[in-house]
């Protein structure tokens, strides 16, 4: 890949987790690593070759059980504010001026490193300014922005994320159908655990 086609991520781990009662960031898979370590490491095994953890909620706790290797680990102390603010300061501490970067959600570690480098791929052929996966034809995560559309993304406020600005790029989305379950797979509470630790134990 060029040097002008240098891809970064963002990935979102500021939260409270409320919904779940703890922090989900630490729960551990049945494979011994906690869903953070996880995401980090099919980030890690992507052709990603930039890396923004935000963290917010519990950061100390939470970047002591990290490997931190190959991060760059920022805390959002305005988290409670909302997604948006842990998405402009993901977006404007990547230091290697990405051409894009994907928006990860710390939430879904079944997200194969293949499927990152498929979207990759398609920006590299495209340089759409959205790109956004479709399992099944059901739209999931993670997107990945142009870097065109980074302002837009950090001006917004409340608890939104990148999706919120979509409806002013339509024709400018790239949907791309994906084989990947896990882009769909998000642990939003305890219910949504325990669903799918079933389907990965069959």
């Amino acid at each position: 890949m060029s040097d002008s086609l240098r891809i970064g991520a963002v990935i979102l781990a500021a939260g409270s987790s409320s919904r779940m009662g703890e922090t989900k960031q630490l729960l551990q898979l049945e494979n011994g690593l906690t869903i953070l370590a996880q995401v980090l490491d099919r980030v890690r095994a992507s052709r990603v070759q930039e890396i923004v953890l935000v963290l917010g909620h519990e950061a100390a706790r939470v970047r002591c059980q990290i490997d931190a290797r190959e991060l760059n680990v920022v805390v959002n102390e305005r988290y409670r504010d909302g997604m948006s603010t842990s998405l402009s300061l993901g977006l404007s501490s990547l230091r290697r001026d990405p051409a894009a970067a994907f928006i990860v959600l710390a939430d879904q570690p079944f997200i194969q490193s293949a499927t990152l480098n498929q979207l990759i791929d398609r920006y590299e052929q495209t340089r759409a300014r959205i790109i956004v996966p479709f399992h099944n034809r059901t739209r999931g995560n993670p997107v990945l922005l142009d870097r065109s559309i980074f302002p837009e993304v950090m001006g917004l406020t409340g608890d939104v994320g990148a999706r919120a600005i979509f409806g002013n790029h339509k024709d400018e989305i790239l949907r791309v159908p994906v084989d990947d379950l896990g882009v769909l797979l998000d642990i939003d509470n305890r219910e949504d655990w325990e669903r799918i630790t079933r389907q990965q134990d069959g």
